[in-house]
């Protein structure tokens, strides 16, 4: 139990910052099977620890120098109770649970100093065990503490200004009173404290080697309010707007970035007790106090303990001290000192940087891609689908195995931050509705017969125009990749359907989900009745060389060219060969959501309108307006909690928004108004 404790600790501290910055399901799985058994194993090994030496104690009345280096075990599995620094909460709901962690501390510390007084002795292994239970207190403390600080409630009380009372109106009032008592015309006159607000842009410390670093520390002081739902004032937009009304794409993407991996440190890590002066002193004494711990016990009095339980206690001790110097590591190597660095002495920061580790990246750089046609066509096997299907669990599995992700590009990047920064500059406009602004995209473009499209609930315009999407990607010529908009396009239409599958709660609420297994389930209606195949009955398969019942495979034609892109484009053209001059929604009536053959239409429309290039141009507009739509409706939680989950790109966009004040968060006025009297 001791070495399993100890090997989910290591576990913990290696990959627990790493969900920052990473997609991969297994780490995620590997950390929350760690998480949430590390506290049950270690206070099992505590309860077994107490239970053996109390069985022990009654036999003999005393415990023999094995039994109390064993009990020595308990306060170094308090110690690894504390946890790393790398993750005090899996998910923001842990946080919440404080008060649960601040329990489980007081009975965990009944426990280990039940042991300790249980093997007292007047020895230096109780004094080593006494030194290891103050160590053990205060890194617990610190998880408990952070836990606290973290927490919504408490987060948000942190965040808000101190109480103003205003001036005093009663007293105001009476002298206005007496003033007209003396015979006086009196009239009260409004003075406003206009504040100028702060320039951002200006960077006062010739030490810093990162400009957008101390630039994201300095934004994160006023935007960290968005992730608690508080508003902002005007002045604070000002502010913001000096930093990035003028920047590049690829700056403004990293202060972004690093605002976000300061957000995911505060709610996640133990960011919030770390970085003070007494914490520095609270690691120098756990540290020390561990170090000394384990040179003590190396030369002290072992002749009477079992070789097995004399190993395992220095592996325990030596880990812990690894442990210990890997996390000041850590410590050393994040933004946080970097910050603290550019406003000290250079001396110190010649100090500091041969210590820092490698630098790890701030966040996935990815974007989920999620095809409708790779679904339907059913283009990948599921392992183990038969038992997936019956613990009912096959569905969300499925979801996540065809679900992709891209790199995102530069070219997307740039993409973006130009169209925010045109809104910013023509618009400004905080309230966001995904109908105005993709109807004026069709209108600009003179195609004012297909902004029926756009006039449609948010769930539905994105599966529509998804599904055009990709059938004008399949159907038009073989170099279309080289026109502008075309890539844009089709990653933005595959990572907003991306989120409508996996993350539906980060976008406009509606009725997606119904839509979604109803349009899944009419385009595998009409697949199979194209093929005029039972679903019993594939038949042969020649990619496979085998009996096979996946869809696409029956679309094969050509050796020579990949199955799936071969059955992609000759799909879409069975889809597109479909007469769609009556609306679907006349013929099937209100029951079934599905927009299948609304996609259809709208791609004919797009494919009649344009030639290749312009199409592209105006699908790709089109798409960013649905993103900046989808980004500025979803609350501040929710994008909290896709941080850990190596972060999302709407979440970046909707922070980068709000820089640009295209959001309705600015809706305070600062400055005092000063009534004074005039007297005639």
């Amino acid at each position: 139990m001791v070495l399993l404790s100890l090997a989910l600790q290591v576990l913990l501290i290696f990959l627990g910052g790493r969900r920052k910055f990473t997609r991969k399901l297994s780490i995620r799985i590997a950390v929350w099977c760690a998480y949430i058994s590390a506290d049950s194993i270690a206070g099992i090994a505590l309860g077994i620890l107490s239970s053996k030496l109390g069985d022990a104690k009654k036999e003999s009345h005393s415990l023999d120098a094995n039994s109390k280096l064993i009990a020595f075990w308990a306060p170094a599995l308090l110690l690894l109770l504390g946890g790393p620094d790398t993750i005090t909460a899996y998910s923001l709901e842990d946080n919440e649970l404080w008060l649960r962690h601040l329990l489980g501390l007081m009975v965990q510390t009944a426990v280990t100093i039940y042991i300790y007084f249980m093997a007292w002795a007047l020895s230096y292994l109780s004094a080593l065990a006494f030194l290891m239970i103050v160590a053990g207190l205060i890194k617990f403390g610190e998880r408990v503490w952070a836990l606290w600080l973290a927490s919504s409630s408490k987060l948000k009380e942190s965040m808000l200004d101190p109480p103003d009372p205003s001036p005093n109106y009663p007293r105001f009032m009476e002298e206005y009173t007496l003033k007209q008592a003396e015979g006086f015309h009196v009239t009260a006159d409004e003075i406003v404290e206009v504040q100028v607000p702060e320039d951002l842009s200006a960077n006062e410390n010739q030490h810093c080697g990162n400009e957008e670093l101390v630039q994201a520390h300095r934004l994160l002081k006023i935007f960290k309010r968005l992730f608690v739902d508080l508003i902002l004032s005007f002045d604070d937009k000002d502010a913001s707007l000096s930093v990035f009304k003028d920047r590049s794409y690829k700056s403004a993407f990293e202060i972004v970035e690093i605002e976000l991996g300061f957000i995911y440190d505060l709610r996640h890590t133990k960011a919030n007790v770390l970085y003070t002066r007494w914490a520095s002193y609270r690691r120098l004494i756990t540290f020390l106090l561990t170090f000394f711990v384990l040179a003590c016990f190396s030369f002290g009095e072992k002749s009477q303990c079992q070789r097995v339980d004399l190993v395992l206690t220095f592996i325990l001790l030596v880990l812990v001290i690894l442990l210990e110097l890997y996390s000041i590591l850590l410590l050393l190597s994040s933004d946080w000192t970097n910050v603290w660095l550019s406003k000290c002495d250079g001396s110190i920061s010649r100090v500091v940087k041969p210590l820092q580790l490698f630098k790890q990246p701030r966040w996935s750089n990815s974007m989920g891609q999620f095809s409708l046609l790779s679904f339907c066509l059913q283009e990948k096997i599921l392992p183990c689908h038969k038992f997936l299907r019956l613990i009912h669990v096959h569905e969300k599995v499925e979801k996540y195995h065809y679900t992709d992700y891209q790199e995102l590009p530069d070219i997307l990047k740039d993409f973006i931050h130009r169209n925010l920064q045109e809104k910013f500059h023509k618009d400004n406009q905080p309230k966001y509705d995904h109908k105005q602004f993709c109807t004026r995209v069709l209108r600009d473009y003179g195609i004012s017969a297909l902004t029926w499209s756009a006039e449609l609930d948010f769930d539905e315009c994105v599966l529509i125009w998804h599904i055009a999407t990709e059938l004008c990607s399949y159907t038009d010529d073989r170099d279309k990749e080289s026109y502008s908009g075309f890539l844009e396009s089709r990653l933005l239409s595959r990572y907003m359907f991306y989120l409508l599958v996996m993350y539906p709660c980060m976008l406009p609420s509606g009725i997606g989900q119904i839509r979604l297994r109803d349009t899944f389930a009419e385009a595998d209606k009409f697949f199979k009745e194209k093929l005029l195949l039972s679903p019993k009955k594939r038949g042969h398969c020649p990619p496979c060389g085998d009996t096979c019942n996946r869809i696409s495979h029956f679309f094969w034609r050509n050796q020579e060219t990949s199955v799936e892109n071969e059955a992609r484009q000759k799909a879409c053209r069975m889809l597109l060969e479909v007469n769609t001059e009556v609306r679907p929604a006349k013929v099937k009536g209100g029951r079934s959501k599905s927009v299948l053959f609304d996609g259809c239409r709208l791609a004919l429309g797009l494919n009649k309108k344009y030639d290749t290039s312009q199409k592209w141009e105006m699908i790709s507009k089109v798409w960013v307006e649905m993103l900046a739509c989808a980004a500025s409706q979803c609350r501040g939680d929710c994008h909290a909690r896709q941080l850990r989950r190596g972060g999302e790109l709407i979440t970046h966009v909707w922070l980068m928004m709000a820089h640009f004040g295209l959001t309705d968060h600015f809706q305070m006025t600062q400055g005092h108004a000063i009534a004074k009297l005039i007297l005639r």
